[in-house]
């Protein structure tokens, strides 16, 4: 009986810690639909990208030989849309075109693989229970804080 006390609490207090590390997987498997879900719109954005560059080049050059014709100085193109992710402070997440500043205080655009970086990090500090999410809402503003720590 004596011998056989250390392992049966020790298996007491493995059970018990149970729920908690199926709660934290549950919130890491959400990080993870999240996280697919920015790569699928960012892949969207990131075939769309040529077109738009044709078209801005096309505008350009148009603009280009009016201005010519007027005497006055050529326009430099745009550089070739970067497309990345932007997080706002209120959770919003979404692709944003990194050439160009966001309009609204406080929004990150970071590259797509430091955003994975950023995704994995939350994950990390979700299963060593560092970081609890209490909703859906609170996953994007983790990755929120991350994100404005690694900038």
């Amino acid at each position: 009986m004596k011998e056989a006390l250390p392992r049966y609490t020790a298996c007491l207090k493995g059970l018990s810690g149970l729920p908690s590390e199926f709660d934290r997987r549950f919130w890491v498997s959400r990080v993870r639909a999240l996280l697919a879900k920015v790569r699928a719109d960012h892949q969207k954005w990131q075939a769309q990208a040529p077109s738009a560059d044709l078209a801005a080049k096309l505008t350009t050059l148009a603009l280009d030989v009016a201005l010519k014709a007027a005497g006055m100085e050529p326009i430099t193109p745009p550089p070739y849309p970067d497309v990345g992710i932007s997080i706002s402070p209120s959770g919003i997440i979404k692709p944003a075109l990194l050439n160009y500043p966001s309009a609204e205080p406080g929004v990150i655009s970071i590259p797509i693989e430091k955003f994975e970086g950023i995704a994995r990090k939350v994950e990390d500090e979700i299963m060593k229970g560092t970081a609890t999410p209490e909703s859906e809402e609170d996953i994007p503003r983790l990755i929120y804080a991350a994100a404005s720590q690694v900038q």
